[in-house]
């Protein structure tokens, strides 16, 4: 079944893999509610909007809980029941220069800040207003009947967990801990119908290597150690992120699904 008719937020929307999720589930006539820190929009989103498919969140900071309030606020105004939320929002260290130094404690508590608080951020609100949607989840549900397919988090890892990156330490210390998290999420609401995964993508072909983020040396360091020679695009992560999304996926929570192009092996 597909997501006609549902709605969905997904953080980082405007661009690399939270803007391919979002178009995926726009070609299965999902409404989707797109949350990021930049104040443009792609102009693969821009006629989605003016149908009033996609709903685009501007300027809006993942770390700050009073930005994201705010948000989600004018989200469940507009789409009272939100059956899932992505999680995509994240940044690499400023220390990528091969210096070897260590990065500054200014980079290492922004990556944290946007790639561990801000899931935090965004699936706790998430979380709080799928509970007061459905007041009769709240409170001890031991002994109660199990809930099934009230609603579906899922976040974005790293293969950094599985073979660590050199040179990223709050890269690598930000998704350990989004898996941590999502283990933890879908351990304490599987009861009230709410399955948490999260995936874990390899070097990915998204703004964030193409705009020299990563320097260049690094990038064809990484791909000539991937089995396919290649990064991964955007939509395949994507297909992947929403199949977690949808009832595919039912008997799935609390897991980490890597896409990496056999790197780990």
């Amino acid at each position: 079944m597909g997501s006609t008719g549902k709605a969905y937020i997904v953080t980082g929307g405007s661009s690399g893999i939270g803007l391919a999720v979002a178009q995926a589930l726009l070609t299965q006539d999902a409404i989707v509610h797109i949350i990021d820190i930049s104040t443009s929009t792609p102009k693969a989103l821009i006629e989605a909007e003016q149908t009033g498919r996609a709903y685009v969140h501007r300027g809006v900071d993942v770390s700050s809980r009073a930005q994201m309030t705010q948000a989600f606020k004018a989200i469940f105004e507009h789409s009272p029941d939100v059956h899932g939320l992505v999680n995509s929002a994240g940044i690499a260290p400023d220390n990528l220069d091969g210096s070897g130094l260590p990065e500054s404690d200014e980079s290492f508590r922004r990556v944290l800040d946007v790639n561990l608080y801000g899931t935090w951020i965004a699936g706790t609100a998430y979380l709080n207003a799928v509970l007061d949607r459905n007041p009769e989840l709240k409170g001890d549900v031991d002994g109660r009947p199990i809930k099934e397919g009230i609603a579906s988090i899922v976040n974005l890892a790293s293969e950094s967990v599985i073979r660590t990156d050199p040179g990223m330490a709050s890269y690598n210390t930000s998704k350990h801990a989004v898996v941590g998290l999502t283990r933890s999420w879908a351990k304490d609401f599987v009861r009230r119908g709410v399955r948490v995964n999260c995936v874990a993508p390899g070097m990915t072909d998204t703004p964030m290597i193409r705009n020299d983020s990563i320097p260049p040396e690094m990038v064809d360091e990484f791909i000539n150690a991937v089995p396919l020679k290649r990064p991964a695009r955007p939509e395949e992560v994507a297909k992947l992120i929403v199949f977690l999304l949808g009832e595919g996926s039912s008997y799935m929570t609390g897991q980490m699904i890597p896409i990496e192009g056999g790197i780990t092996i």
